[in-house]
């Protein structure tokens, strides 16, 4: 075997970084933080960026599997692309409009509730702020923002191709190119295709699971003592219905007007047609469903400068639509049809200027986002039923600044946002009882960011922010009756009073970061506290009307619930190939999130109160592995994900007790070789061990899956 890549290796390239080591000691150019250009090391809040070779050395089919697999984030994931992010102690959520982690794409509302909808190809960086950014982007940025920040290509026109084959007869195939067709005119075209054409087994061999002993769930129930449930069932056995294909596709034109304007438009479109879902494990395939999914955007921007001002517009749409297909009733299969469909819509328009003085920037700007929701439901293939939810629209408009100023050591990141968020619940067919309504609420989000270097390579940061959720629209402006045979009436109405969910958060951290030395660490300590969060509360009255019906009940919504949570989050990374100058790098690399307390408050229709941990949150979240380099034509990544105790609601087990979900740890391997003449080829191993696991439990995610890719770069 040794002679072989012996004799291997004289056959590939010896093509060298020539500025390698100069590369190294850059420190990456971000937008997140600021909606403008600036250096990691000057920004207060923490951030941690996925870079292209992340992805390509990292087995991930979608943004999901990318940023639990790098960034430490709390994760909720599905078998049928249904998946969500949580950071920082929220938990993860994978549909809604009021999400607390807010998803953009190019600095933009990405327009999707479902990150598995966010394709891989064509991406250059993915930038994850940690902590509350509410005073620039206004609603969902609680716990966090993750921006995805495409490819600009520029010179002569050049990408790659490529086609990957591997278990469960899962074919991948793509293409990226951009770069410049004229002087003036540039482009980026990406496209790819998955097909799984065959069901994924779940893990079987579980060393790391057996070596720890994280074999058990614990289900906590109020009226008796807690009892172990064996999580081993499943091991090996062929998932049914867990096939899988879908196409995405992208297209950037740009057009450089003269030295200083410049215009870009992009497109993106993602579809996926019969995805078919298992449902829970327990129910074998009695709760087998398929569902199409389809998701398309389009932004027009216009960038510029003049003098030490740098403007821009950009004006976007985006649309993602989903339909359900049931396949069984009552546990017996039946001839599909559609049971479900949901629309979700974006429209907006951002407006920005970046004023620099000096060493100081100052940017000052303007929001636009009208984001609607509609659905609807079928009892048979010709029997609409009432949606379970009124159309309603969430339309923010707001006013935004935040300065970056320089002083020396000392740097100051001021920043506030005020929205005036308009609820508008809609007439909706099948609902006659619910009423049109519009509601208008203002929020100001102010924050203080402060980075002081002690010393050149290491600085202290402090960071504090107001951020806010927006509730449902028809909790604020709706208004439904229900009346019975007998002429009983339930009301539900909104209260035009309810304030926005809001969170107050500040952190503490040190960084660390000796390019020279190979050494960069980071320790930041959070705590965010959550008020006015939604409860609906029903009480009983008896109010007798002229016609002789009586209003038996009346629920409306109150700001009755919180929750606490606070943290550690810890970075380390060490390149071994700094004391060689980077003529080669090794790098051993770690990322956690360990949660010292992340509880809420539970209120029920009764105003009862129970005080719970929020689900879904691991108790420790780590990310690790060693990288290896050698510059020519080599690359070997060993990375793993370790996550600690969770807990959520069985709803399998008719008592709704609460499980303690057990530990686990997966492990990933990828090779990448490359040959003269700009061929590559990686060979991938996820979830070396073969672990039974699951993000969600009853969903239990694919045991070990090898593949191998080839691709030609051009």
């Amino acid at each position: 075997m040794l002679l072989s890549l012996t004799a291997f290796s004289t056959a590939l390239a010896q093509e060298n970084n020539a500025d390698s080591s100069g590369r190294k000691l850059l420190d990456p150019v971000v937008v997140t933080a600021t909606r403008f250009e600036t250096r990691k090391e000057k920004i207060a809040q923490k951030l941690d960026l996925v870079s292209r070779e992340d992805i390509e050395m990292t087995p991930s089919a979608d943004l999901t599997d990318i940023v639990r697999k790098t960034a430490a984030v709390d994760v909720i994931q599905y078998p049928n692309l249904s998946s969500g992010i949580g950071i920082r102690g929220f938990r993860p959520q994978f549909s809604g409009l009021n999400q607390r982690t807010l998803l953009l794409i190019d600095g933009r509302p990405a327009g999707a509730t479902n990150l598995s909808q966010i394709n891989l190809n064509g991406i250059d960086h993915i930038e994850v702020l940690k902590g509350p950014a509410s005073s620039l982007y206004g609603s969902q940025a609680m716990g966090g923002v993750i921006n995805v920040v495409t490819q600009r290509s520029k010179g002569a026109p050049g990408g790659n191709a490529f086609v990957e084959y591997g278990s469960f007869k899962t074919l991948q195939a793509g293409v990226n190119t951009g770069g410049n067709i004229t002087s003036k005119l540039d482009y980026d075209l990406s496209f790819s295709y998955l097909e799984r054409s065959k069901d994924y087994k779940i893990g079987k061999d579980n060393w790391l699971r057996n070596a720890f002993g994280y074999k058990h769930a614990t289900k906590n129930y109020n009226d008796r003592p807690a009892v172990e449930t064996d999580e081993t069932s499943g091991d090996g056995t062929r998932r049914p219905f867990t096939k899988l294909h879908y196409f995405s596709g992208t297209l950037r034109l740009g057009y450089q007007i003269n030295d200083h304007w410049r215009v870009d438009v992009r497109g993106e479109q993602f579809q996926a047609r019969d995805v078919e879902s298992p449902g829970e494990l327990s129910s074998g395939s009695t709760e087998a469903s398929t569902k199409d999914v389809d998701r398309q955007s389009l932004d027009v921007s216009i960038s510029g400068r003049i003098g030490r001002h740098s403007p821009g517009v950009k004006v976007y749409a985006a649309e993602e639509n989903t339909a359900n297909y049931t396949q069984n009733v009552s546990g017996k299969p039946v001839v599909p049809f559609r049971s479900a469909q949901g629309h979700n819509a974006w429209k907006g328009i951002q407006v920005k200027d970046v004023w620099k003085v000096g060493r100081h920037s100052v940017i000052l700007g303007y929001d636009y986002l009208d984001a609607s929701t509609d659905s609807r439901r079928w009892n048979n293939d010709t029997t609409e039923r009432a949606p379970t939810q009124p159309r309603y629209a969430l339309i923010s408009s707001a006013f935004f600044g935040q300065a970056l100023l320089n002083a020396g050591k000392l740097t100051l990141q001021p920043g506030i946002r005020l929205d005036h968020i308009t609820f508008d619940v809609r007439e909706t067919p099948l609902l006659p009882t619910y009423k049109a309504g519009r509601k208008t609420t203002p929020f100001a989000s102010p924050s203080l960011g402060i980075t002081y270097a002690l010393m050149p390579s290491l600085r202290v940061k402090a960071n504090i922010g107001r951020a806010f959720v927006t509730t449902d629209a028809y909790s604020v402006a709706g208004y439904n009756e229900i009346r019975d045979s007998r002429g009983r009436i339930a009301v539900t109405a909104g209260n035009p009073d309810l304030k926005n969910e809001s969170s107050l958060s500040w952190d503490l951290g040190l960084d660390l970061n000796k390019p020279q030395s190979g050494l960069a660490a980071n320790v930041t300590f959070y705590t965010t506290k959550v008020d006015n969060r939604i409860a609906k509360i029903i009480k009983t009255v008896n109010e007798p009307l002229g016609n002789g019906d009586i209003i038996t009940s009346r629920a409306t919504f109150v700001n009755a619930a919180d929750a606490e949570i606070c943290g550690i989050e810890t970075e380390i990374s060490y390149d071994f190939g700094a004391k060689s100058d980077y003529r080669y790098s090794l790098k051993a690399f770690w990322n956690g999130n360990s949660i010292i307390k992340a509880r809420e408050l539970i209120v029920g229709t009764d105003a009862s109160e129970v005080r719970r941990d929020i689900q879904n949150v691991a108790r420790n979240t780590f990310n690790f592995g060693l990288a290896y380099d050698n510059l020519k034509w080599l690359q070997l990544r060993l990375s793993g994900r370790a996550i600690g105790t969770r807990k959520d609601i069985d709803y399998t087990d008719p008592a709704n007790p609460e499980i303690e979900y057990p530990q686990y740890m997966v492990l990933d391997f990828v090779a990448q070789f490359k040959i003269t003449g700009g061929h590559t080829i990686a060979l991938k191993l996820n979830n070396v061990t073969d672990e039974n696991y699951y993000e969600k439990r009853g969903y239990n995610l694919s045991g070990r899956a090898l593949s191998v890719r080839y691709m030609k770069r051009f």
